[in-house]
């Protein structure tokens, strides 16, 4: 008697086992499915939210490309250091020029998003040196330094190697003054702004582009994309 008793435990544990084992992948199947559906929600309630905030940046003393009579108005927040940036810079932005900076449909603003290490605020300050002293080499400073730039993981960003790009652009620069602004920290107070500004208007990373105050949420190196998005401001505004 007690041997079958036992027999008929362990066939009953080794059913057990065996639901368990059928129902277990079902269970993990629905739980992943339910984590991509609420991931997809949230992803869509965050674009929903960015595509209804429109924040008003304050623009003065920021460095402008284009029109100031311009109907849209394009506002960028960058980290020299950062190697999407770069390739924002070299393959989105040449084409935005043309199609609606230099047309005068748009004006371009670069504001300072630094977050990638101490010489990201360096970079940063040596733009602005740039802004102040020579407003009109300040975008072929900022275009110069993004060819110039090299690997996020090094402090590469010193103010000699920013002195040296910066020569490149304006041959007549004070390097002297340059170097000690930097140094000083002259602007820290103006690219702190900056990048109080994008955490207002809640940038997650750079680049971060807004069209009129509204965050493009898209694809950053999707052009047509981000074309479309542009186009309806301009509509809008006529």
């Amino acid at each position: 008697m007690a041997n079958k008793s036992k027999t008929s435990y362990k066939g009953k544990s080794a059913k057990k086992n065996n639901l368990m084992l059928i129902l277990f992948p079902i269970i993990l199947v629905v739980l992943l499915g339910l984590i991509f559906v609420l991931n997809n929600q949230n992803e869509k309630i965050v674009q929903d939210e960015a595509a209804n905030r429109v924040v008003d940046f304050k623009l003065e003393g920021q460095p402008v490309l284009g029109s100031s009579d311009a109907k849209v108005t394009l506002v960028e927040f960058g980290d020299y250091k950062c190697p999407a940036c770069k390739q924002w810079e070299e393959t989105i932005f040449p084409q935005l020029k043309a199609d609606y900076i230099d047309k005068g449909d748009a004006q371009f603003v670069f504001m300072n998003y630094p977050f990638l290490g101490p010489d990201s605020n360096t970079a940063a300050y040596a733009g602005e040196a740039i802004h102040a002293n020579h407003p009109d080499a300040f975008f072929a400073f900022h275009e110069a330094l993004y060819a110039a730039q090299q690997d996020e993981r090094v402090q590469w960003a010193t103010p000699e190697y920013l002195l040296e790009v910066a020569k490149k652009v304006v041959p007549d620069l004070n390097g002297d003054e340059f170097l000690k602004q930097i140094q000083d920290d002259t602007y820290k107070e103006k690219v702190q702004g900056d990048f109080q500004a994008g955490e207002a208007a809640k940038v997650s990373g750079t680049p971060s582009v807004f069209v009129n105050g509204k965050e493009y949420t898209g694809n950053y190196l999707d052009y047509k994309s981000l074309k479309a998005f542009i186009d309806q401001e301009l509509s809008n505004a006529k």
